[in-house]
């Protein structure tokens, strides 16, 4: 009988992964990790109240009429600051809010159309109703909660992703010389916007 000599299979060498490997994906991992807790915490129930106006109730009330234009060089004071990484808004046909935010490291632009409607107590609700993101196919809430939380909005600015929509709250705009406003009418079509002026009642 012929002695066979048994033979164990030769071993394949272990592939060591370079570190750059582990580096990369430790890094995408960290990324992704980070975008899910920005988006969460952005995405996240806000309070607001529907506050009612500062206006005194005397004969001194009165009303202001303003058209698109006059609306936008207010918008411009108020909401346009050029400490906000380009976002901005503007008044034509529709409302449109303007900017730039990021998705995963991509830096993507956007033009959201929003329907403005005023409430019980004269603030404003701006709903979402329509967005422009280039070649990104994103829902209007992801976009919002990512505008939430890289936009320095104004104290009277309340951004609701879940709702789609923007609060402005005219009780907290900043007073003129005792003077503070309620929204009363809002006419896209009819380019017609009013206001109503008072003084400020102190007790409030």
């Amino acid at each position: 009988m012929v002695n066979q000599t048994l033979k164990r299979p030769a071993m394949t060498p272990k592939k060591h992964r370079s570190i750059w490997f582990w580096l990369f994906w430790v890094l995408v991992t960290g990324l992704v990790l980070t975008s899910f807790w920005f988006f969460h915490q952005a995405s996240g129930p806000i309070k607001y109240s529907d506050s009612q106006s500062k206006i005194a109730k005397s004969d001194a009330t009165f009303d202001i009429t303003l058209n698109k234009k006059q609306i936008n060089a207010l918008v411009a004071h108020y909401l346009n600051d050029s400490d906000n990484s380009g976002f901005t808004f503007d008044v034509s046909d529709k409302v449109m809010m303007y900017g730039s935010t990021k998705f995963l490291g991509q830096k993507f632009n956007f033009g959201m159309a929003l329907d403005p409607q005023v409430t019980a107590n004269g603030n404003i609700i701006l709903k979402a109703k329509s967005l422009a993101i280039g070649n990104l196919s994103l829902p209007v809430s992801t976009v919002m909660s990512f505008v939430r939380s890289s936009y320095d909005a104004p104290k009277y600015v309340t951004i609701m992703p879940k709702k789609k929509e923007i609060f402005i709250n005219m009780s907290q705009l900043p007073t003129t010389q005792g003077l503070t406003f309620r929204a009363k009418i809002i006419d896209m079509k009819a380019d017609q916007f009013v206001f109503e002026g008072g003084l400020v009642d102190e007790k409030k």
